[in-house]
């Protein structure tokens, strides 16, 4: 849903730039860059294209049904630019505020931050499951013809494997620049 995707990749910016705190306080430009370069690596391969598809084929409930009231995105052209502008800027500014933090030392506020979005998110999908729990075009959920999102099998495989296509990207880049960050400190010893 858009309107947890973009606070989510600010979120995975700073979820990242925690991960990479080792390298980020060495003051280390490279290291820095690096631990950077793998935060747009996960939001471009394991992250941006997961709404996107969901825009393509199941605009209502990627938008869960609100503001945008036609059943497909090609009703509103830039739409799909415009999101994704706002996709990666999000993405970047998370990580760059992270970064600031934990070169402040500031590790409990980047984490508040970051899990605060989470939260939201959990909020937002459990909090409105009329709307969150339904896979349809707007018409027919306004109509409350749009079924839930395990009766269509294409949308459950497709969550599914996006999810854990993400899960796996944000989990496997984590250990990554954790074990980067070891590396580190080990060669600091």
């Amino acid at each position: 849903m858009v309107q947890i995707d973009v606070p989510a990749a600010f979120a995975v910016g700073g979820f990242l730039a925690d991960a990479a705190r080792t390298q980020i306080q060495a003051g280390n430009l490279e290291y820095t860059c690096r631990a950077g370069s793998k935060n747009y690596i996960f939001q471009i391969f394991f992250f941006s294209w997961i709404p996107v598809y969901f825009i393509l084929n199941y605009f209502g409930w990627e938008t869960t049904y609100m503001w945008w009231t036609e059943d497909s995105v090609t009703a509103y052209p830039f739409f799909v630019p415009l999101f994704l502008v706002i996709f990666f800027l999000a993405g970047n500014a998370g990580f760059y505020l992270g970064k600031k933090l934990v070169t402040q030392g500031r590790l409990r506020t980047n984490r508040v931050i970051y899990l605060g979005i989470t939260l939201f998110a959990l909020v937002w999908v459990f909090g409105q499951t009329s709307r969150t729990f339904r896979a349809g075009t707007y018409s027919r959920w306004k109509a409350q013809q749009a079924p839930m999102f395990y009766q269509d099998h294409t949308f459950l495989a497709m969550f599914i494997f996006a999810m854990v296509v993400w899960l796996a990207g944000v989990f496997g880049f984590y250990i990554k620049l954790r074990r980067e960050g070891a590396h580190l400190t080990k060669a600091a010893s």
